[in-house]
């Protein structure tokens, strides 16, 4: 899986090249991918974030809405701490990724109000009243939400796949998407 991203994020590389007449192909288009993935890449059309938002439990909105604003992975949601987020520098510092680097993620205006309406009398951000501790999954009221919503084929973490496409649509350079978002597949992005 990881050398299919750095073919995709070459071929991006490339396909950027000859967007801007400074190559004429992309010698990447000829090599074949190592595992073929059979989910399409999707990402939420803004009408489709609207009617998800009107979907979506009161508990999941803030949640969404940090998703949307960072591309943070739902793992790394989920078990957000206090600790991991500076508002006086307005960014987030996941030190445990997937990629084992660490990243600092800019905290928006928008999501600086949703993290401020949270409780912060616990060590986690999105914590389970039930239970205390951070919520462990997610997936059946996102799944409904998406349903009631009436979205389709459409998965949680095509919600960073939202993130990189809008980013890159505003002109944000490529690197730069990158190091905010780390691994992600970019082949959609051409």
């Amino acid at each position: 899986k990881r050398q299919n991203r750095y073919l995709e994020i070459l071929s991006k590389m490339f396909n950027l090249g000859i967007d801007n007449r400074l190559i004429s192909q992309n010698p990447v288009n000829k090599v074949k991918k190592l595992l073929e993935d059979n989910h399409k890449v999707r990402f939420l059309t803004k009408d489709e974030e609207d009617r998800l938002y009107k979907a979506l439990p009161e508990f999941l909105k803030p949640i969404v809405t940090t998703a949307l604003q960072t591309g943070m992975r739902k793992g790394e949601i989920l078990n957000l701490k206090w600790s991991n987020i500076d508002f006086e520098y307005g960014f987030i510092e996941l030190l445990k990724t997937k990629s084992g680097k660490a990243r600092k993620i800019p905290i928006s205006d928008k999501l600086k109000q949703v993290l401020n309406k949270q409780d912060k009398n616990n060590q986690y951000v999105f914590m389970n009243p039930e239970t205390g501790l951070p919520y462990v999954d997610i997936k059946k009221s996102f799944n409904k939400a998406m349903e009631k919503a009436g979205i389709k084929n459409f998965r949680f973490h095509d919600l960073r796949h939202t993130v990189a496409t809008r980013l890159v649509e505003k002109g944000i350079d490529l690197l730069v998407v990158m190091d905010i978002l780390g691994p992600v597949s970019y082949t959609h992005l051409r």
